[in-house]
């Protein structure tokens, strides 16, 4: 996991899933459900955002590899 991962999870992650499960404890009738529903929608968004980052370091790796390559038939 790298630097910006880490900060979004805890400065945006980690207190909007507290916040939505304290919501949803409000309402006593339909507890279950918006319990069930908001921990599948943060499972399904921590999975989303781990291929995202990875995704990006990839990205960020090959662009290196890249420039490098671009760099060393530029000097030719």
């Amino acid at each position: 996991m790298v630097g910006p991962s880490i900060i979004f999870y805890l400065i945006f992650a980690i207190p909007y899933i507290f916040v939505m499960y304290w919501l949803v404890k409000q309402d006593k009738q339909k507890y279950v459900w918006g319990i069930s529903i908001v921990t599948i929608l943060a499972v399904i968004a921590i999975y989303v955002s781990q291929k995202a980052s990875k995704n990006a370091i990839e990205n960020y790796k090959q662009h290196q590899i890249d420039a490098r390559e671009q760099e060393a038939d530029n000097i030719k």
